[in-house]
């Protein structure tokens, strides 16, 4: 009988070490548990940080190279002109009246009446783009104000044949003001 109770006694100082966890090891893992999740919430708020930052630098892209598009627009729709024996000169609407060259900024416009034009920002400040219930990018056909603003410059080169465009979109993300440039050149390929 004796022996009896001494095991029952011997049982319960004997620890199994398959028996569970103790305290410590419980803390270590609940603390390893929450760095994992912890670094996941890092990583996903960080990918959605750089999707947004990404999502602007792709519009300001498609936004600088909109503005390429429409002076090239007006070069070609001058040419056409020409040729129809309409007269004038292939930079109409791109320097002298608008004179988006020496120094000076412009912006283009897409009108109401789907015509398109460049017109003179006073003091190098144009106005930031606008965008309509259409998602379409404006100065002149209403809609939010947005945080992208495009600048054009033009510069007749010395042959007379030749105009370097430079499109700028600026835009704020926070704090931080991004932009995206682009250049080409176009030439007179009528005369």
């Amino acid at each position: 009988m004796i022996k009896k109770i001494f095991n029952i006694q011997y049982s319960i100082f004997n620890i199994n070490p398959q028996g569970g966890f103790t305290v410590l090891e419980a803390i270590v893992a609940i603390l390893a548990v929450t760095l994992a999740i912890t670094a996941v919430f890092g990583a996903v708020r960080q990918s959605l940080s750089q999707n947004i930052i990404a999502k602007d630098e792709i519009t300001a892209f498609y936004l600088a190279q909109e503005g390429m598009e429409i002076v090239r627009n007006i070069r070609d729709s001058n040419q056409l002109k020409i040729i129809n024996g309409g007269g004038g000169n292939w930079l109409d609407g791109i320097t002298g009246a608008a004179d988006c060259s020496t120094g000076q900024f412009c912006r283009a416009n897409v009108n109401s009446n789907g015509t398109l034009d460049l017109v003179l920002c006073p003091a190098g400040n144009c106005p930031n783009l606008q965008q309509n219930a259409q998602f379409i990018y404006s100065q002149s056909l209403g809609g939010n104000s947005t945080t992208f603003n495009r600048k054009i410059q033009i510069e007749e080169l010395p042959n007379g044949r030749e105009i370097e465009v430079t499109v700028w979109v600026y835009y704020t993300k926070g704090s931080e003001t991004r932009n995206v440039m682009l250049k080409t050149y176009l030439i007179n390929w009528v005369g």
